[in-house]
Parts: structure tokens; sequence; C-alpha cells
């Protein structure tokens, strides 16, 4: 066994897998309307994931989604991509769930691997949401799902999101966007496309150190330091949502201190 799973295994036991449940109100959604329930999964970072396929797959199963959102850095893009792993993960998942993803980081940093990927997700019956958006519905509402790919603006100067102009959401349904990077979405997100009830987000791996008897990490890329996205739900201005996953990762630079691996469950509900 090498010294990065030694790591691994020590910081898991450290820290067991936390799901937090949370509950969000859409305005206009019919009264008649239960839940949607969706698993938020992140930053698994395959091969150095916290938990093994059928550990995370198990976790998952028992909160009964509806859905389940795979938000970026599937894959470490520094590592040896470990297809058998990723298989198995997506393999599982697919059986719970419809399941929806985007890239992160790691996935767009390394092309070679992007492409494996993508085409792994989609021989699994994967909906990868890279500049797509889909519909469905469950009992009756319609919901409109969006993704939008992870981009390094320093490096990537023709990014085109006009797509997202394109999205028409009536008073009656709901709008949930994935996208790696918390908040950065604003960043290039069309000014004439409708705002999201939900954001779904990752990649900030709660902050590495966890803050005692806040919610708040230390360091956080895109961030620095005391970053003010980390973790769990955070709700803006506009009356728009984000769901920030602390990711599942089981050590990186520096390496998680009280900072467990998160699996946000998030409920969907009528707005009373």
């Amino acid at each position: 066994m090498n010294l990065r799973r030694l790591i691994g295994n020590f910081i898991r036991k450290r820290n067991p897998l936390d799901i937090e449940h949370i509950t969000i109100p859409i305005k206009g959604i019919s009264s008649n309307f239960t839940s949607l329930r969706v698993a938020h999964i992140s930053d698994v970072h395959i091969p150095r994931s916290a938990f093994s396929p059928s550990e995370i797959a198990n976790a998952v199963k028992k909160q009964n989604p509806d859905v389940i959102f795979l938000t970026g850095d599937m894959i470490d893009g520094k590592l040896e991509f470990d297809g058998p792993t990723a298989a198995l993960l997506i393999s599982f998942l697919i059986k719970i769930a419809p399941v929806y993803a985007v890239s992160g980081n790691h996935e767009q940093n390394n092309r070679e691997y992007y492409k494996i990927w993508k085409t792994m997700l989609e021989l699994r019956g994967v909906h990868f949401m890279d500049g797509k958006t889909i519909h469905f519905k469950k009992d009756g509402v319609n919901f409109i799902i969006a993704g939008m790919r992870d981009i390094d603006a320093k490096k990537v100067l023709n990014f085109d999101f006009s797509f997202l102009s394109e999205v028409e959401v009536a008073d009656n349904e709901c709008y949930l966007l994935l996208h790696h990077k918390p908040n950065r979405w604003r960043s290039y997100y069309p000014t004439d496309a409708p705002v999201p009830d939900v954001v779904f987000s990752g990649h900030v791996h709660g902050g590495q150190i966890g803050i005692p008897f806040t919610k708040r990490g230390l360091i956080a890329p895109d961030q620095g330091l005391f970053p003010k996205y980390t973790s769990g739900m955070y709700r803006y201005s506009d009356g728009s949502y984000e769901v920030v996953s602390r990711g599942l990762a089981s050590a990186t630079k520096p390496i998680r201190v009280n900072n467990k691996p998160h699996i946000p469950i998030v409920e969907l509900v009528p707005k009373g």
C-alpha cells in the first residue's frame, strides 16, 4: 500500500463522511409537489478519493435521490488515470438514479483525460452537461438543468456560453445550473440569461483546514485566504441559491484538517 493511500485511510478514519441535508424552497412550484431530492457529488479526485466506489454508492443509495449531480474534478488530472475505479463508480451511481455531470479544472486541464472521462460517462448513460441544457419532469413539475464547463479565464479567451441565453424558464418551472467553481459562474454568465434557482458547485475542498466553530475554511483555490464560499448553502441577493460540496478527496496540499468529506443531499420543495 503506497503512502498516498495510507494518508488517505488515516484521514478518512479521522474524518468520516458527512451527509448534509439541505432544503431549498422554490418559488412557483405547485404546492401539490412533494420534493426533488438531489445527491450532489464533487471533487472525488480518483484515484485519491477518501472512499471506494462501493462506499460512495452505498452512501448515496441510502438517501434515495431522484437525481445525482457530479460537479467536476471526479478524476485527478495530475495523477495516472484510474479507469477501472472511475468506471466502477459511474456504473454504481447510474443504477441508483439519473446522473448529470460537468467538468472541473482537473478534467479541463488534462485534455486526454477529459476525452476519456467524457466518453466513459456517455457510454454508461450519464448526461454530460458541458454546454448543454436538458429538461425532465417529476410529478408534473418541469426542471431545467444547464451545465457550464469549467474554464480558466486567463487561458481561454473565446469561451462561449451564449446557449444559456436561449434558456426559457416559466413561472412554474425550476432552473438548475451545474458549474465547478462556486460563484465564479457569475463572471461569465450571459447578462440576458435567466438567473438559476439553484447552482451546484465544488472545487474549494471546504477551505482545506476547517476553522473550529464556524463553517469557514482557511484557504481555497481562486479565493485565497479565508474564502467566502466553502461549504453548504448560500443565498444571493437576486434570490438564487448555491450549494457547495466540500468533496471526497482524501488528501491534497495542504492536507484536509477538521474538514469531513461531504455529500450534500438537497431537497427542492415548493415555497410556502
